[in-house]
């Protein structure tokens, strides 16, 4: 099958190219940074003319502005992400499957630009190459557990194992300490459109496990893996981390020796966590950390990771990873069911519900169509359930542990643990043993 030629350029070269290309600019008119309604947007070319979701574009031409803010681009009526502009170019993202495409999985694309109330569209199209393919954004496999930030070329890190993203394409990053288990773990910020990582909690004591945003998506809380303990952060106090403590509300009681992770639940604003011992299921008001207990029927002595579904926002998946299947919960009918996997029987299989089989499933995530990703650590993939319950292989080859990037038949892991999603549906994985966050870019 016919390919369009390689459109990809590391973090570090596209970072290096857009300073060039915007600090070449510095000596334009003051006037061509502001937008003027009263005269028309001019287009004039673009670059690269080719490539897939998430390629970075420069798009050339006038009276653009300076406010990003203002300004929408489409590709085939499909918004891209405007991340900056300085009047005369306009720097953006290309968004996910912007059509369908032809016998050689190639979309024919418009490009056109908004501001205000005037619209202009390209002479030249975009041609959009369909494709599921994963790369890496940072890290170094066997580099040393020292964290290294700045630019993504030079970042490296311990084991990654946990992951969130927030609405401005923020990765936190939950890193364990492979020496010792109690101190030195810590927490980095990713960003790939800035081309850069920084180091957020130097030392968090005991490690962290699944982060979970909060639903103004700029907050994120990751809770300790024992005790009460979690960490808040928010781009409103830059990041600054906040440890705080679960404490009872009036009348209940909290016993906790190991959670796994946190969720949060669109119906009542609080977040949901489970204790491993006992199984019984809390939630809790972010605001204030008061915690009442939910359900003590769950499923006990095994690690468990959860979200909620979005079209159905009741119902809660749970992973459990000591048990090698996937169930689920509804906080208003208290169902507890299975829904995909074999109980207490570790294997690999893609089917139907009690017909698939998993090893070790950890984090999970939702796209969009309420379609789960999970990463299936001793497995060395990331599967695929359909809110039917179809079982799939994304990518990944299963018990081949590795590092590989590429398509679904080249591609290798070692014993993923994490996976988030962004709102372009851009699915980060913690691949843990290669020490590296991986970029997985599926259609």
């Amino acid at each position: 099958m016919k390919k369009l030629r390689s459109y990809r350029l590391t973090n570090s070269l596209w970072a290096v190219l857009l300073m060039l290309v915007f600090v070449s600019c510095k000596d334009d008119k003051e006037s061509s940074a502001t937008y003027d309604p009263n005269k028309p947007i001019t287009l004039t070319n673009f670059y690269p003319t080719n490539g897939g979701v998430a390629t970075k574009l420069i798009l050339n031409g006038d009276n653009f502005g300076s406010d990003a803010k203002n300004i929408k681009v489409f590709i085939n009526d499909r918004p891209a992400a405007v991340i900056s502009s300085i009047g005369n170019k306009i720097y953006a993202i290309c968004p996910r499957k912007p059509g369908e495409g032809d016998e050689n999985q190639i979309i024919d694309c418009k490009v056109k630009v908004k501001i205000g109330e005037q619209e202009a569209e390209y002479p030249e199209h975009f041609l959009y190459q369909i494709q599921t393919v994963v790369t890496t954004v940072c890290g170094v496999k066997d580099a040393p557990d020292d964290v290294v930030t700045g630019n993504l070329a030079q970042t490296t890190m311990p084991p990654v194992t946990y992951l969130a993203v927030d609405n401005d394409n923020n990765i936190f990053a939950c890193l364990r300490n492979r020496n010792n288990y109690y101190n030195n773990n810590k927490v980095i910020l990713v960003n790939e459109n800035e081309d850069a990582s920084r180091l957020l909690i130097p030392d968090t004591g005991a490690p962290l496990n699944q982060p979970c945003m909060l639903d103004d998506g700029n907050t994120v809380y990751i809770p300790t893996d024992s005790n009460l303990d979690y960490w808040v952060m928010s781009s409103e106090n830059l990041w600054s981390p906040i440890k705080l403590s679960l404490k009872p509300a009036t009348g209940e009681q909290v016993s906790i020796n190991f959670k796994h992770s946190f969720a949060m639940c669109t119906i009542d604003g609080y977040m949901y966590t489970r204790a491993k011992q006992n199984g019984i299921l809390y939630k809790f008001d972010p605001e204030t950390g008061l915690t009442m207990q939910v359900e003590t029927g769950l499923m006990s002595e095994s690690d468990a990771y959860m979200a909620f579904s979005q079209k159905n926002p009741s119902k809660l998946y749970i992973a459990y990873t000591n048990s090698h299947c996937i169930y689920t919960y509804d906080v208003l009918t208290r169902k507890h069911e299975l829904f995909a996997g074999i109980v207490n029987n570790p294997g690999y299989l893609d089917g139907i519900g009690s017909y698939a089989m998993f090893n070790s499933p950890r984090q999970l995530i939702l796209d969009e169509d309420d379609n789960l990703y999970i990463a299936d650590t001793e497995n060395h993939v990331i599967r695929k359930i359909t809110p039917e319950g179809q079982v799939s292989t994304v990518i990944g080859q299963a018990g081949v542990a590795g590092y590989q990037d590429g398509d679904p038949e080249t591609a290798l892991f070692n014993r993923p643990h994490g996976v988030c999603i962004n709102k372009e549906g851009i699915i980060y994985i913690a691949d843990y043993e290669n020490q590296c966050i991986r970029r997985l870019a599926i259609e």
